[in-house]
């Protein structure tokens, strides 16, 4: 580390694993991080890289305290000289930043889009509309209002179809429906659940063939300054989670859409596009989602050159990026946790297998929340035993494990080892709760289990 600090960098969120890649890519240069949380002894604040960890509020339960607390840290924290001093928030609390920039933009830099571009295309409602009236390639979708509108177009709607609340994260209120009837089911369980009011209702999107694309950019006030796409090799659940494997791919049509989605906006800062595409010369790849934030799969951009973090502490400071000319295609990261239960789903493929792993999920989890955690442990590893039948399954358990020999993990690290008990942490609400939140497991969020959240099942 240089004997001059580079910079300090105040960054959100840090019991992400993005963050921890961010935390890691700034120390590893010699910026002095402090990392905050409404949880104490997450991973980036068990990291060597940060000098300093805060606590502020939970930004969804108070969020008047968690800017007060954001910015009495920034003040606290302002360097006396002029070296570069940035405010990174790395998930959703990055809108709430946005919205009250004036608090900060006096005393730090920062690198964000305004509130109301966030909310054009973070919202799946309103980013549908914005698609369609730019012309941008998009799958089938209806936004309903009104739940009378709904039962009125519902004979016109594709099937099979994507039910998704307007905004979620982590395969959050989404949900595959195969007829209109279960689409109907789906719908109005979505209203209940998540208490959804009119204006805010889930939006329905055709299914449309191909694989899942995630294409990171930065932007400079509009202009497409840095742009990598990655694919999801498995993801968890299987077809509608999150990606649990990735590798980095060329994609020019992908990366051009994206350019026209978020330039006319003048977006500045971070931002990730998900895509489906066919693979199709001649066919179109189909605008999914945006993040106007960083994504769960920051590793993989970092690992293949594109240091966004890094790039983004640039951006925020100077005003300009300097891209790393060396960057790799050959790359495959995995998130530890995710990746394991989608091994195991590939590996209990059949019928039978699925339905001995799910029977032993489920007396395991009753076992946790109202017996004894050896019984619980025992039914676990029972229902593991009988859905992978280990003796038939050996070879094809060597293939698919032999494609994680040489995945670079987002959460181990030999030079920094400390974030790696943070693994510990979905486990001891699993053992706490008998259910463990998939934000939580994917870095996305945290365990909020008695609100409605999915839950790893």
């Amino acid at each position: 580390m240089n004997e001059q600090p580079a910079g300090r960098a105040i960054v959100t969120f840090s019991r992400g694993w993005q963050t921890l890649v961010a935390i890691r890519s700034l120390g590893q240069r010699g910026v002095e991080v402090i990392t905050g949380d409404h949880y104490s002894m997450t991973p980036g604040s068990l990291s060597k890289y940060s000098q300093q960890s805060f606590k502020y509020p939970d930004p969804d339960i108070d969020p008047e305290g968690f800017i007060d607390a954001v910015e009495e840290t920034v003040l606290k924290h302002k360097p006396e000289d002029d070296r570069p001093y940035v405010l990174m928030p790395i998930h959703k609390e990055s809108y709430l930043i946005a919205k009250h920039r004036e608090r900060f933009e006096p005393h730090i830099s920062l690198a964000l889009p305004q509130i109301d571009q966030i909310m054009r295309v973070h919202n799946k409602g309103t980013l549908a509309a914005y698609a369609k009236e730019a012309g941008l390639p998009m799958p089938a979708t209806w936004i309903p209002e009104t739940v009378d509108e709904f039962n009125a177009q519902l004979d016109q709607m594709e099937v099979p179809a994507f039910v998704k609340i307007r905004e979620s994260s982590s395969g959050v209120g989404i949900k595959k429906v195969d007829t209109r009837k279960e689409l109907e089911e789906t719908f109005v369980h979505f209203v209940d659940r998540f208490e959804l009011s009119p204006g805010d209702l889930p939006v329905i999107q055709a299914c449309v063939p191909g694989e899942d694309y995630c294409v990171t950019t930065l932007f400079n006030r509009g202009k497409l300054e840095a742009c990598m796409t990655y694919r999801n090799l498995r993801a968890y659940p299987a077809k509608r989670g999150p990606g649990a494997m990735r590798e980095t791919v060329e994609a020019p049509a992908m990366e051009k859409v994206s350019g026209e989605v978020l330039g006319p906006l003048n977006w500045h800062g971070v931002a990730e596009l998900d895509f489906r595409w066919d693979g199709k010369p001649d066919s179109d790849p189909h605008l999914i989602e945006v993040n106007p934030r960083f994504w769960g799969g920051l590793i993989q951009a970092v690992e293949s050159g594109w240091d966004y973090p890094w790039l983004t502490f640039q951006l925020a400071s100077s005003g300009k990026i300097d891209l790393d000319a060396e960057r790799h295609l050959n790359v495959k990261t995995e998130i530890p946790i995710l990746a394991f239960l989608a091994t195991l789903n590939e590996l209990s493929h059949s019928e039978a297998g699925e339905a001995a792993l799910k029977d032993g999920w489920e007396k395991a989890k009753a076992e946790f929340q109202d017996g004894s955690k050896r019984a619980g442990l025992k039914a676990l590893f029972k229902g593991l035993k009988s859905g992978l039948n280990p003796k038939a399954r050996l070879a094809e358990a060597q293939r698919v494990l032999a494609d994680h020999k040489h995945n670079v993990y987002d959460v181990l690290s030999k030079e920094d080892p400390g974030p790696a008990f943070g693994i510990f942490f979905p486990l001891a609400v699993f053992l706490k709760h008998g259910k463990v939140n998939m934000d939580l497991i994917t870095g996305e969020g945290g365990p909020s289990l008695e609100d409605g959240d999915s839950e790893a099942s």
